[in-house]
């Protein structure tokens, strides 16, 4: 009797309870999916496993077409990879393959990336408006999966270019593959301003479940209220030169940040900040709010004699100069070079709010033949050539072959090391 009271009150209590939700999948057949893929010359930097960023990143593409419905139909498109970066080509976009059913787009999509050589610049802006008309006039839902391991190098900006595609009911998901924080913002960006989701994928070898994800994902409702009347606040943690602060949507200057002015009213708003011969852009300010960016460091072990000068490793660009008066650098956060006399150090990423110290390796001459001294890669690429000004060489970790009065002396240089030749 007992049991059968109890076994009635559950029975009670569960019809009163609500059902469990079942998970919502956004992963139907009548979907348009466009994946965008950047390949970008910032996509040969190594991650930690000592592969390419463009290596994993042609991998996990190769799976996309198993990730939706066989009916839905796939597109990609992929900027960065027609052009070297000393041609600055800020059109350099493609659609490798158009739209067609997933069942057969998978052969397609895996020659396309393994053809692909990341090389160029990063034309988020120009793509995002390209994309555009790459769907099919009868697409009902229309997705974008945008994965990209930078900000935008080119004109235009990127949550410029991702309003108008809201306004088209495009939605844009994103993939930040191992980014720095101001790239990171700008793809939070663009998913938010089009019902889109922003996706991390912050080591790299989880990129393919990170994809998965992203295909998967449903379109949130964005409803844009009404502006109010009172400004934002722009601000900055660091302005060490005159920063010029562009309205991203007409190009006009309104503002500026500098040492002392490091906080700023503006109307809500996208704008952009000048850093150098960059820009940070998709700076979303918002009525009543204060936004907030953050500049990064890049230093050089205290002591070290370096002259070198800090360039973006995509356009080549000149951000900065290490030399004995200056140790470092205030740098928008992204992945630079440094270039020594002839050695390049290639892929240092700086991200916002960080010091990223640095510590070259040198080979020091102390009182021998300096006539004919070199240092070289074993494959015999100078690195270095020694004259009676110079006796001290600054270079990046690395395997070299230094040769002094005949003799080949290895250097297999770790980060500080430091290889000093003098006479018996």
């Amino acid at each position: 009797m007992q049991k059968t009271i109890r076994a009635s009150l559950v029975a009670l209590v569960a019809g009163l309870l609500p059902a469990p939700a079942l998970a919502q999948s956004c992963n139907t057949a009548d979907r348009s999916v466009l994946l965008i893929l950047d390949a970008s010359g910032s996509m040969n930097a190594k991650l930690p496993n000592g592969e390419t960023r463009i290596a994993v990143a042609q991998r996990a593409i190769k799976g996309v077409a198993g990730f939706i419905p066989a009916q839905a139909q796939l597109s990609l498109r992929m900027y960065g990879a027609q052009s070297p970066a000393r041609q600055k080509n800020c059109q350099d976009t493609n659609l490798a393959v158009p739209f067609g059913p997933a069942s057969a787009a998978g052969g397609p999509i895996t020659a396309s990336v393994d053809g692909a050589k990341a090389q160029g610049y990063t034309p988020i802006a120009y793509s995002l408006g390209q994309a555009a008309n790459d769907f099919p006039a009868d697409a009902k839902e229309r997705v974008i999966v945008l994965v990209s391991d930078g900000k935008e190098t080119c004109q235009g900006d990127p949550l410029v270019a991702a309003k108008a595609l809201a306004a088209k009911g495009i939605t844009v998901h994103t993939v930040g593959f191992v980014v720095d924080t101001a790239a990171r913002g700008q793809l939070q960006a663009i998913a938010r301003a089009t019902g889109g989701t922003y996706f991390d994928a912050p080591v790299g070898p989880e990129l393919p479940d990170t994809l998965k994800s992203a295909f998967a994902a449903c379109k949130k409702r964005v409803v844009t209220l009404p502006p109010k009347p009172q400004p934002g606040k722009l601000r900055t943690t660091s302005a060490i030169y005159s920063h010029d602060i562009i309205n991203a949507e007409t190009g006009q200057k309104v503002s500026y940040f500098d040492r002392v002015r490091t906080q700023v009213e503006l109307p809500a708003g996208i704008y952009e900040v000048k850093f150098g011969p960059g820009s940070w852009k998709g700076i979303e300010v918002r009525s009543g709010e204060t936004t907030t960016i953050t500049p990064g460091v890049l230093s050089v072990k205290a002591g070290a004699i370096v002259f070198a000068s800090v360039v973006d490793s995509e356009t080549g660009e000149k951000h900065g100069t290490f030399d004995p008066s200056a140790a470092s650098v205030t740098l928008m956060p992204g992945v630079y070079d440094l270039r020594f006399r002839t050695a390049v150090w290639r892929f240092i990423k700086v991200d916002g709010g960080k010091t990223t110290t640095v510590r070259p390796a040198a080979v020091i001459l102390n009182g021998v033949k300096l006539q004919g001294s070199k240092v070289t890669t074993k494959d015999g690429t100078l690195m270095y050539a020694f004259d009676p000004v110079s006796t001290f060489a600054t270079l990046p970790p690395g395997d070299y072959i230094v040769e002094v009065d005949g003799n080949k002396i290895p250097f297999a240089a770790t980060e500080g090391e430091v290889l000093e030749l003098k006479p018996q």
